[in-house]
């Protein structure tokens, strides 16, 4: 019975472990692709091994996965006939197959059902290669390479999946190996090979996932990639690209629109004195689905340690020095920098060059040739903007300021306008005007989204769209409806890129030390005020302007003139409150965070151990088990029949595990035979002798309980040789 238990285990786990491979095909399309119903296939491809490990005839086997496809097809697409999709996919293959590719790309449904196919030929090749074959190298390292290269250059977190296939593959590797040497009828203990191939995995890989873990020590060479390609890109783009999904900070942003996806990746550290917005730069041409640049060749360079001659704001506004260091994590050739930088100073020999149209700063050599810096400080000027002189700022007289910053397509449909003119009715000064166009994002049902995000239509407008029908979005539908909104009314605006000030993970040298993420990636709005300068805004659902407004010192008790009910602003939150505690008092105790951390993980590692542990245990118990049983009987005062019976009781079970099973229609009597002459003894046959005669109890107390006593030990310990 054991050894079809064993035969049975041997022949279902090479299945079990290659369609747990093939699954970790299926679970990232969710995230990379818009396939839906993941679950949904992975069952079909568990279906799939389960026929292939239950042995069951290829026509009943066709036939079950045929009826679970149907139905899988049926419960989605009621709405139309299986056999036209079927039809439809036979003319689809059939035109591949001669070269016709069709025109247009099959409907759902064909293409739901083609998967189906493409699964149900990959479940016979895994079968084939990992079952039959015993080659498992080949599926395993496609499977670890296709995971790679999803998490190094789409938006999936491929940790869990890798952590899965190294326990997966030192299991199956050791396991597999186990077998091959039990076919070949190799001397070894197969219990103890399984066990040491489930515990030591398992010990392994508990002990790195709960251990401590350095920082990346290299930087992302991906980062670099993606910036060479992005700059290409820019260069070379016409109007027929289209980038839906957005990931951290991106170059293109011609076609705005669709799901933001997040990413926890670190763009870059920084230790800083105050908290702001990190800037890289703007973009002025708004062309109805997005932003252009400014078409300008006009550069200001500065050198390094040099302070840079660009006037920020005028001196109505007040400015407090401070300083900030930046440690890049990604290979990027252009600066993160605050509003109001003066200097920028490293260690390399840099030349820094601002794009005027953008105000984009990039890092290059003397010879003007791109080149990364990864650690520098900058020095910049903390603004204070008053109040009272923004109140007074008179319009804008420029004509060709006014053309480039207040510029809107003909397309832009007539009731954005009429919806700024409606939100400012009534409010006097250019600033007040600003301020009731922020606030009206806050306080008229407009929602922070970042996954049901649409797209505007080829006939749409990406404002007017988010503005009167969609409502939902996240920063760059916000802050391009402000800026959008403002120019409406003449006055100048532009929209900013950059990060937010990330999440507080220390202090250093009494700076703050902050962690800016893909996931802080921002847009925001400068309006420009005549006699002061560039001003930011933020009129994004749940983030507050981290920029400091005042008024002068006479006036600080005066407030504004109360809104109306319908008109008043939503509370306010800090910004420190939205993203992470501002100071280390708010931060939890170090000890609190080990308990939030180890809480689940301990508990995952000690149950990893522990079933380890009892595997080991379970394999090495014909070692320690006799023992036990040895002491166990030996600490048994009591003699004759009441210490015989169950010590031979225990004997039997012990050459029982030991592999000498006793057949069902098999006297005592043989059966101690089968013994003695595989021990070449007479001592099982004289002991069963003795334990018949306490059972039945004839002559029991001529039973020699000493020589009985001396058998079963002797017994006992060939088993444990």
């Amino acid at each position: 019975m054991k050894q079809k238990a064993e035969n049975m285990v041997s022949a279902a786990l090479p299945n079990v472990l290659a369609a747990w491979l093939l699954t970790e095909w299926l679970w990232p399309l969710g995230t990379v692709t818009d396939t839906a119903h993941i679950g949904t296939f992975a069952i079909f491809v568990v279906i799939c091994f389960l026929f292939y490990a239950l042995r069951v005839p290829i026509w009943l086997s066709v036939l079950g996965k045929i009826s679970f496809i149907w139905r899988a097809l049926s419960e989605w697409f009621d709405d139309q006939s299986i056999p036209n999709i079927v039809r439809t996919f036979w003319d689809s293959g059939a035109a591949w197959l001669v070269g016709d590719r069709p025109s247009s790309m099959p409907d759902a449904a064909v293409r739901t059902l083609a998967f189906f196919v493409l699964l149900w030929a990959a479940s016979f090749v895994w079968h084939w290669l990992i079952v039959r074959r015993n080659r498992w190298f080949v599926p395993y390292a496609l499977t670890v390479g296709y995971i790679a290269v999803l998490d190094t250059f789409f938006p999936y977190s491929g940790n869990k999946a890798v952590v899965r296939l190294v326990a997966l593959g030192f299991f199956a590797f050791a396991w597999l190996h186990g077998e091959r040497l039990r076919a070949k009828g190799r001397d070894f203990h197969i219990g103890k090979w399984r066990a040491a191939a489930l515990s030591i995995p398992a010990i392994a890989v508990a002990a790195g996932y709960i251990g401590p873990k350095l920082p990346p020590q290299w930087p992302d060479p991906v980062a670099f990639i993606h910036s060479y390609a992005a700059d290409s890109r820019e260069e070379l783009d016409t109007e027929g690209t289209t980038s839906v999904k957005k990931i951290g900070y991106g170059q293109n942003d011609s076609r705005l629109g669709g799901p933001f996806i997040a990413d926890d990746t670190v763009v870059f550290m920084a230790k800083d004195e105050g908290r702001h917005y990190w800037r890289v730069e703007t973009k002025d041409v708004y062309t109805g689905k997005g932003w252009e640049v400014f078409q300008s060749e006009q550069v200001q360079s500065f050198r390094n340690g040099m302070p840079m001659e660009y006037e920020w704001w005028s001196e109505k506004v007040n400015a407090t020095e401070q300083t900030a260091e930046i440690t890049r994590q990604d290979q990027a050739f252009h600066l993160v920098y605050p509003l109001g930088l003066q200097q920028v100073q490293t260690s390399d020999h840099i030349v820094y060059r601002m794009h005027m149209a953008t105000e984009k700063i990039y890092t290059t050599d003397v010879n003007a040739n791109a080149l990364p810096v990864r650690r520098y400080m900058l020095t910049y000027m903390e603004p204070d903007f008053p109040i009272e002189a923004l109140r007074a700022a008179p319009p804008v007289q420029d004509a060709a300021f006014l053309k480039r910053y207040t510029q809107l397509p003909d397309t832009l449909p007539r009731r954005v306008r009429d919806l700024a003119r409606q939100i400012t009715e009534g409010k006097e000064t250019v600033y007040d005007q600003v301020k009731a166009i922020e606030q009206y994002f806050h306080m008229n049902g407009y929602a922070y989204e970042t996954t049901d995000v649409a797209v505007p239509g080829a006939n749409q407008d990406y404002v007017d769209q988010f503005l009167f029908e969609t409502k939902q979005g996240y920063c760059d539908n916000f802050s391009t409806s402000m800026v959008v909104l403002v120019r409406s009314l003449g006055i100048p605006a532009r929209w900013v890129k950059g990060y937010t000030s990330g999440r507080w993970v220390g202090e250093q040298n009494g700076a703050g030390l902050y962690e800016v993420r893909n996931n802080d990636a921002h847009s925001w709005v400068e309006v420009y005020f005549e006699g002061v300068g560039w001003v930011p805004f933020e009129p994004t659902q749940g983030f507050v302007n981290p920029y400091a407004f005042s008024l002068p010192a006479s006036n600080e008790e005066q407030q504004a003139p109360p809104l109306q009910p319908e008109q008043q602003e939503t509370p306010r939150v800090p910004l420190e409150q939205l993203i992470e505690p501002s100071s280390p008092e708010q931060d939890p105790h170090w000890w609190e965070k080990l308990a939030g951390i180890w809480s689940w993980k301990a508990v995952l590692s000690v149950f990893a151990m522990l079933a380890a542990w009892g595997g080991t245990i379970y394999a090495t118990r014909r070692k320690w088990w006799p023992r036990l049983t040895l002491l166990r009987f030996r600490r048994r005062q009591v003699d004759g029949s009441e210490w015989l019976v169950p010590a031979y009781l225990a004997l039997l079970r012990q050459l029982h595990d030991y592999g000498l099973r006793r057949k069902e229609d098999e006297t005592l009597r043989q059966y101690a035979i089968q013994v003695d002459r595989l021990f070449e003894t007479d001592e099982m046959e004289r002991l069963t002798k003795s334990y018949e005669q306490a059972i039945y109890g004839a002559n029991s107390s001529r039973i020699d309980i000493r020589e009985a006593r001396q058998l079963w030990e002797n017994l006992i310990k060939r088993t444990i040789s």
